[in-house]
Formats: C-alpha cells, sequence, structure tokens
C-alpha cells in the first residue's frame, strides 16, 4: 500500500510576519546608516568651518589690535589724526587701484571735523558694506606701521608737489638713529621687489611738529645717487606721487594737507602705513558665496575666509573721563581718535553645504583693546587722568 508524503513549509502567516521583521530590521539600518552619514557630515562642515574663523579671526584680531602703533597712536597728538587735502574731493577709504566695492554703491570719505577730513588710526563703518540674507554688513579700516621696511633709516627730501626723494645711509656707516627689522643689517634697498615700496602703499611724511601729510606711492622709483658724509656715494630713490590714486589722497594742486604743504618744512623720516580694510563681498567664481576681504593699502584684495556671511562692530570710546560702551556710531563730541576698543558684535560664518536640516553656522563675539591708543587711564586713580 503506497504511503503518502507530507510536505511541510512556512505558512502565508508565516512568511508575512517573517517580512515584517526583516523590514523592521532593514529600517533600523537604514536609519543607522543615514545617521552615520549625518553625522560624519556635520562633524567634517563643523571642523571645515572651525578651522576657517580660527584663521580669519587670529588674523583679524591681530591687525586691530594693532591699530595705532609706531604711527599716529604714538606720537603723543591729542587728536592721533593727521589731515587729508582739503578740497571739494575728499579722500576716500581704500580701495586697490582696480576694484573698489567693499562699499555699498558709493564711495566712503574719511571721517570730517570742521570741515577737514582725517586719517585716524580706526576708521568706522557702519552699515557701509553688501547686504547679505537681509543684513547690512560693516566695514573696519586699521592703520599702523609697517616695521618689516626700515624706512626711517632715510633721509627725506621734498622735490615737487608729486614727486619726494628718499636717500639712504653712508655705506657701512648705519646712524643709531636707523632702526632696523630683527635680522637685517643694512637699510633694504627701496626698490626691492619684496619689501621695497610699491604702487598703492601709503606713506606718513612727517615734520619736527609732528605728522604733516601723507601720500600714495604710484609708479617705480628713479634710482641716483649723491655724495654723502663728505666722500661717501649714498643711493636716492625718487618716488612719484601723482595725482589719480583711487582713494584720492594725491592732490599735488591742493596746499593743505597735501605734500605740497611740505615745501617749506623740516623734514623727519617717513613711515610706511599698513592701512588694512576688511569687508565681505561676493565671490566673482559663482556669484553667490559670500567672503570676507582684506585689502592692505591700494594693493589687490586677498581673500581671508569663504562664508562669512555677517560683520558687524561697536566700539568703546574715551572722552575726558567718560567711557562710552558699544556704539556702532560715535556719539557728538567723539573722534574715531578716542576709541580704545573694538568690539567685533557678530562675525558670522555658515557651511559651505547646506545639509538636511540647513547649514551649519557659527558666531564670534569678542572685544579686542586698541593698546597703541589708549594713554590715558579710563578708571582715574586719586582724581588723575593719567
Amino acid at each position: 500500500m503506497p504511503r503518502s508524503v507530507k510536505s511541510a513549509g512556512f505558512t502565508l502567516l508565516e512568511m508575512m510576519i517573517s517580512l515584517a521583521l526583516g523590514l523592521l530590521v532593514l529600517s533600523a539600518a537604514v536609519q543607522l546608516y543615514s545617521q552615520a552619514v549625518k553625522a560624519t557630515w556635520v562633524t567634517s562642515e563643523r571642523s571645515e568651518m572651525q578651522q576657517d574663523f580660527r584663521a580669519a579671526s587670529n588674523l583679524l584680531a591681530r591687525d586691530l589690535s594693532m591699530a595705532g602703533a609706531g604711527a599716529l597712536g604714538e606720537q603723543g597728538l591729542s587728536s592721533k589724526s593727521v589731515a587729508l587735502p582739503v578740497s571739494a574731493t575728499p579722500s576716500v577709504y581704500p580701495c586697490s587701484s582696480t576694484l573698489c566695492n567693499y562699499v555699498n554703491g558709493t564711495s566712503v570719505a574719511y571721517p570730517s571735523l570742521s570741515g577737514a577730513h582725517y586719517l585716524y588710526s580706526i576708521l568706522p563703518g557702519n552699515d557701509v558694506g553688501i547686504t547679505i540674507d537681509g543684513q547690512t554688513s560693516d566695514i573696519i579700516t586699521v592703520s599702523y606701521t609697517d616695521a618689516n621696511l626700515a624706512l626711517n633709516c632715510y633721509t627725506v627730501t621734498y622735490v615737487s608737489a608729486t614727486s619726494m626723494e628718499f636717500t639712504g645711509p653712508p655705506p657701512g656707516n648705519v646712524p643709531s638713529t636707523c632702526i632696523l627689522p630683527t635680522g637685517v643689517a643694512v637699510p633694504q634697498a627701496l626698490n626691492d621687489p619684496v619689501v621695497g615700496l610699491q604702487t598703492g602703499d601709503m606713506i606718513l611724511f612727517s615734520t619736527t611738529s609732528g605728522p604733516a601729510a601723507v601720500g600714495v606711492v604710484t609708479g617705480n622709483p628713479t634710482v641716483g645717487s649723491v655724495t654723502c658724509n663728505g666722500t661717501q656715494t649714498c643711493t636716492t630713490y625718487t618716488f612719484p606721487f601723482a595725482n589719480g590714486d583711487p582713494g584720492k589722497i594725491n592732490q599735488p594742486t591742493v596746499a593743505t594737507g597735501s605734500l605740497l604743504s611740505l615745501r617749506s618744512a623740516s623734514l623727519q623720516p617717513a613711515v610706511r602705513l599698513l592701512l588694512i580694510t576688511y569687508y565681505l563681498d561676493i565671490s566673482p567664481t559663482d556669484g553667490v558665496t559670500p567672503r570676507l576681504m582684506r585689502i592692505q593699502n591700494g594693493r589687490t584684495p586677498a581673500p581671508v575666509a569663504e562664508n562669512i556671511v555677517h560683520l558687524e562692530f561697536t566700539y568703546d570710546a574715551y572722552n575726558g573721563g567718560t567711557v562710552v560702551t558699544a556704539q556702532s556710531t560715535l556719539p557728538a563730541g567723539t573722534t574715531p581718535g578716542m576709541i580704545t576698543k573694538i568690539n567685533i558684535a557678530h562675525m558670522t560664518i555658515r557651511s559651505q553645504l547646506q545639509g538636511i536640516t540647513g547649514y551649519q553656522g557659527l558666531d564670534l563675539q569678542t572685544s579686542i583693546a586698541a593698546r597703541n591708543l589708549t594713554f590715558q587711564q579710563e578708571y582715574p586713580i586719586s582724581g588723575s587722568n593719567y
């Protein structure tokens, strides 16, 4: 008699339960993978932001803390400033020879007082930058002496309203008043392609009574020689300071605040100023990415960090025993020469890419003392202001 064979297998119910359990396991695995990818992206973007932010903030803080060093801030002037040409065409914040796009639609004139414009060690620029995501950015300009060029070792001679001559010290006989940078044995040649004077450089000329005028180099020098110290030959460099620089500093026909005003003065050694401006613009590569820019004198602006979306400053100023704090616009009766502290109210960076939940972001808020401009005790001791 034939035996019946019974086949065993999964029932439909068992199959449905197994499929459901499998889907749950697969869903959990996918979720874990998605979270790992997201965490990796967030970590990568945040690490990149922190690195860029650290580099940008360090450079910005270094320049701001140097404001006034060796120049306007340390010569004991009550105004800590130098007058610019007094004319119907005021000088404007520095631009490169080809680019001036850090302001919002127009150029910005230097601060004025009693009809004259002045160069200070700190120049605020509230709400004159570009607008990003509905917020108008600030710019800031600071100036300090370039310690890498021994321009103070050269004797200055007035040639004309558009030309100044610099005569080097006698070979092998550098005077004790010549202050050389560390590691430099003799004053550098002023036409040196690396550290020498270049087109766009701003020079502060001083007289026996203090700073008198500034000029902007507009070309290469004429190199010559003269007999100095009786028998030795000294090298001379005659630099042009012609009309037409982008910042309108050189105005040779103006009698006040220009190089023309130096024609009868007793000149002291000159110094090269580093006039540095920070501002935001949009990258020309894609026309979208905002970035922090740095421009030195009239040279080509250089990007510092990408994706900086907001820049905002406030200032503390000292005026006759009273400290006004966190001022975006200086109150009446105060000038930029009274600024003692620069507050970075906001410097905001966002991530390069937009994630599932939006951009990552960091915001810096800190204060930087203008150490070279603070001569008076802000909190008087025993009734003294000094």
